[in-house]
């Protein structure tokens, strides 16, 4: 009877635990079940104070919570805020955070956690590369425990985007060294998923019963580390693997009508441009930019090079971004156009040999060219032909690096312009492209770019202590619109980028965007999985 009795409590006890894993699971989306991620990112340690690289940066949005979070849409949505002020001013940020959130050792989230992992961030000690980000900060303060405080130095409609940094424990990481800490080969946050080991260079997470928002589905996350693009494709062709991200065009091609896959491609927000050293007596005149423009056929290079996975690019922001302005159009291919405007500058064929002459000297363009990038080495050749058509010589200046770029090497080979891949400004106007675009700042970047618009400069000061949304939209707008009208830089186009999930995973299409919000793998479901 005793057996039996023992029996009972233990069949109860396991329909109890079994119910309360499973409770408000909604019908056709079951618990259960693996995603095994296929990466070429080997890991590094995974600490969100000081980690930037690898599939670790990924992982931390599973791990981690952050005080606000971008959505697939690139907005600003609550997490351990469940709410916020900002002042009149623009100056005080007070954040509600949310009640009985808990780190995966049990210990709770509060306003404490929260302010110890920004003044790490900003301790010069820390040498944290997030740093910079928070030069507006005044003052963070933990009012009490769910009322977390930010004062900054000057208004900032922009900074609510910089507070995307996910959350650490104090408790764990107020002592010893935050670089040589077991933490960061262990990491413990408050997110859906729990760290469960890294072994061989891979590692496995399981799920949070206990996450805020509810278990996520699937009990376990496995990530795979490959060699190269050809040894993860072969994975995800054998289902060794059920999801990969930044796959080869070729092999997006091959499965984008395959039922077995689910394949998603879209624009990534960064754009090839050949920018112009402004200064120098050729490209100081606006005409001969405009001339370089006109001569440049943006759809062959798109359709040549990316196998029409482009799109033309009319300046420095990001197309679906609500800042871009739709107005300002590309400069069409019209070589005759650009001919004559070269005509008019003086510039003419005077010995019949297809290159334009002025005063006894060619029209030569020295453009500088990584050539660790094979796409550089590609496009660089179409435009030359394309150049050549209308008399203008480029000349390739190989460099294999920003190191290589001495004093002597510049003195030596006389760049006048370089072809680069900057980052395009997005909806939070915070991205590392915005650096090429402020006076202030673009001589950090670059030895031979510099940019300066005072207009433009203005412009952007305006825009970020501006705290009505849509006054902001039209002011970079304008930016939009006067950068583009001074073609400092010949915009080429925005490449796209290439995904793969296996098809027995559903409710992933929120993930496959620009802003690929990892935080909602954790609403990913294996069809027909039964726990």
């Amino acid at each position: 009877m005793r057996i039996i009795t023992s029996l009972l409590i233990m069949l109860t006890l396991t329909i109890a635990e079994a119910e309360g894993a499973t409770k408000e699971v909604p019908k056709g989306k079951p618990y259960g079940g693996t995603l095994i991620w296929g990466t070429r990112n080997k890991p590094t340690i995974i600490n969100p104070l000081i980690t930037t690289t690898s599939v670790s940066m990924s992982l931390q949005d599973l791990i981690f919570n952050r005080l606000v979070r971008l959505n697939s849409e690139g907005e600003i949505d609550p997490d351990l805020a469940e709410s916020w002020d900002i002042s009149a001013d623009g100056l005080i940020y007070t954040f509600h955070l949310r009640k009985g959130v808990r780190f995966h050792d049990g210990v709770e989230c509060t306003a404490d956690d929260v302010k110890f992992t920004y003044d790490k961030i900003i301790d010069p000690g820390t040498d944290s590369p997030f740093r910079q980000i928070f030069e507006l900060a005044g003052d963070f303060q933990a009012d009490d425990k769910y009322t977390f405080r930010i004062i900054l130095k000057k208004p900032s409609a922009s900074f609510i985007y910089r507070l995307t940094r996910e959350v650490v424990p104090k408790h764990i990481l107020e002592r010893g060294s935050l670089k040589n800490n077991a933490f960061n080969f262990h990491p413990i946050g408050t997110g859906p998923f729990k760290f469960k080991e890294l072994k061989d260079e891979q590692i496995a997470l399981e799920y949070n019963v206990d996450y805020y928002e509810g278990r996520p589905y699937l009990d376990k996350i496995i990530v795979k580390v490959y060699p190269d693009s050809s040894s993860l494709w072969n994975a995800l062709m054998r289902g060794e693997v059920n999801y990969a991200t930044f796959i080869e065009r070729e092999d997006y091609e091959l499965i984008k009508n395959d039922d077995s896959f689910k394949t998603y491609a879209f624009p990534v927000d960064s754009y090839y441009a050949i920018f112009y050293k402004i200064d120098n007596s050729l490209l100081s005149d606006k005409n001969l930019r405009e001339a370089v423009a006109y001569s440049i056929n943006r759809k062959e290079l798109i359709e040549k090079l990316a196998y029409g996975y482009g799109i033309e690019c009319s300046g420095p922001f990001y197309p679906e971004s609500s800042l871009f302005n739709s107005a300002v159009k590309t400069y069409k291919y019209n070589p005759e156009k650009a001919k004559k405007l070269l005509k008019e500058t003086g510039w003419v064929d005077s010995d019949g040999d297809g290159i334009l002459e002025r005063s006894g000297e060619e029209f030569e363009l020295r453009v500088l060219v990584d050539t660790r990038s094979e796409i550089y080495q590609k496009i660089i050749m179409l435009i030359r032909q394309q150049l050549q058509e209308i008399g203008i010589k480029i000349k390739v200046v190989l460099c294999t690096g920003e190191e290589k770029l001495t004093k002597e090497f510049f003195e030596n080979n006389k760049p006048q312009a370089q072809l680069s891949f900057p980052m395009a400004i997005g909806d939070d106007a915070e991205s590392a492209g915005l650096e090429y675009w402020l006076g202030r700042q673009s001589e950090r970047i670059s030895k031979l770019w510099i940019f300066k618009n005072e207009n433009v400069d203005k412009l952007f000061e305006l825009a970020e202590v501006t705290l009505d949304k849509k006054e902001r939209e039209e002011i970079y707008r304008k930016i939009h619109q006067l950068i583009y009208a001074d073609q400092p830089a010949c915009f080429l186009y925005f490449p796209y980028v290439f995904h793969a999930v296996s098809a027995k995973f559903d409710n992933v299409d929120e993930f496959f965007t620009l802003y690929m919000p990892y935080y909602t793998i954790k609403d990913w479901y294996l069809k027909n999985e039964r726990r």
